[in-house]
């Protein structure tokens, strides 16, 4: 498991920081040009300005907005310098044969004029566009209100010098999210989370907007719930607590309403019953330890367990223990042994399966504690796995993660190893449901509720 060091480059020498680009074409005084603003209330919008001239050395313009007074001289243009790279030329007006939005235009990116200023928005179906009426979505902030025809425009990128079409810059969008991903979406109350929503990505839309379509909500057969969302509204599925006994003072979540609801238990009850108090309400209720999970915070693309970790795991000599390595190669694989030796915070192992340079006697080596976990709980697997489901697979002398790519049969499944890029089959005796070991506690990928 040891691998050769790579060898560091030297760092790069200090440069001077870069100064900003110049325009590729300077914008003539007189000139109609949108600006992107960045003022609390109008951040994101573009606003109709004119150019009065153009500072070389700043790399910068002095527009002044028709729409806006300045402060004491009612009437009078605001004059406002702003930098060369949020000033850009009024787009084409949309051509006669082709009517604003155009046609089709479900889910098309759009700018639609408010409050003033131009604001990018998505096209829903429904709008009444025999009295000229569009409907649009703003996934900033989830509103859905309805314009006059003429106040909406297709949207448009100013790129190199030409505009480009959303639909001509489809290879743009990165988005980590894709079809078919089951997600979390926050519930918002004054400009704090106060819930996570489950829900599936239906499609996704231009730069950060995706369309969700809710897992819950509706058990009368009924068409469920759809909603345009920024990304940055969106999580992963947490991991899950498996066969957890929760502890007083515990940060959970608790699902109820079709939403999970930070909360912190604050009585223990017979039955796997729990009583928790709501964040955002003070509300007590009683939830069932299915209905409950450790609250997890998406940060940074990691997950952080928010409650407090238990006690350190003590290994000892004798004890059986999972060993992972950060070598190339070995990334998403656990191995299994017994600690020989402990001396403070590294520990001498033996390993089940890995072998010595000899070939037959096993091998052995000095691991830190960060790379060691207890055996992870046997979860009995009922049903058989399923399409999609995070597991450990044994092979090459250990057990790898990846996720189930194919059900075979109920003996056999095919696993897909998104590290490596492959995939090969396994029986159900090589399979194990993926745990992973945080804050002294086994977590699971959440599982869907058995409500």
């Amino acid at each position: 498991m040891r691998s050769p060091r790579l060898r560091r480059q030297p760092p790069p020498a200090p440069s001077r920081a870069a100064d900003p680009p110049e325009p590729a074409e300077v914008i003539p005084a007189g000139e109609v040009v949108e600006v992107l603003l960045d003022e609390q209330g109008y951040r994101g919008a573009r606003l109709t300005a004119v150019v009065a001239r153009f500072d070389p050395d700043l790399r910068s313009y002095a527009v002044e907005y028709g729409t806006l007074a300045a402060s004491g001289a009612s009437g009078r243009p605001l004059p406002q310098v702003v930098p060369a790279s949020q000033v850009r030329p009024r787009p084409p007006p949309p051509s006669p044969a082709q009517p604003s939005p155009p046609a089709g235009a479900e889910h098309a990116a759009v700018d639609a004029l408010r409050d003033g200023a131009w604001w990018l928005g998505v096209a829903l179906p429904g709008g009444d566009m025999a009295d000229g009426r569009v409907k649009v979505c703003f996934p900033e902030t989830r509103e859905v209100l309805e314009f006059d025809a003429a106040d909406v425009r297709p949207h448009l990128e100013w790129v190199a010098g030409e505009w480009r079409s959303p639909e001509d810059m489809e290879s743009l969008k990165r988005t980590p999210y894709t079809e078919g991903t089951q997600v979390e979406v926050a519930k918002f109350e004054d400009d704090s989370v106060v819930a996570w929503f489950p829900a599936v990505v239906a499609k996704t839309i231009w730069k950060n907007s995706l369309l969700v379509e809710y897992t819950f909500g509706k058990g009368d057969g009924s068409q469920l719930r759809k909603e345009i969302v920024n990304m940055k509204d969106i999580r992963p599925c947490p991991p899950h607590a498996s066969a957890i006994s929760f502890c007083i003072d515990d940060d959970v979540e608790g699902f109820q309403g079709d939403g999970w609801w930070p909360g912190r238990i604050t009585e223990i009850r017979p039955k796997l019953m729990y009583t928790c108090k709501i964040a955002n309400s003070g509300k007590e209720v009683q939830l069932h330890q299915k209905a409950l999970r450790l609250r997890c915070d998406w940060t940074d693309g990691q997950w952080k367990q928010a409650a407090e970790d238990l006690p350190q795991t003590k290994f000892r000599e004798g004890s059986r223990v999972e060993v992972s390595s950060n070598d190339e190669g070995f990334c998403g694989a656990w191995f299994q042994g017994t600690i020989v030796k402990s001396v403070g915070h590294k520990f001498l192992v033996e390993y089940d399966t890995l072998k010595a340079d000899d070939e037959t006697t096993p091998l052995t080596e000095v691991i830190g504690a960060e790379h060691i976990r207890p055996p992870p709980p046997v979860i009995p697997v009922t049903s058989g796995f399923k399409l999609l489901d995070e597991v450990d697979a044994f092979t090459n002398d250990g057990w790898w993660v990846g996720m189930i790519s194919e059900v075979i049969s109920d003996q056999k499944c095919m696993v897909y190893f998104k590290a490596y890029q492959e995939q090969n089959e396994f029986g159900l005796e090589q399979l194990r449901l993926h745990c992973d070991w945080l804050g002294g506690r086994w977590m699971r990928a959440s599982p869907a509720l058995e409500m």
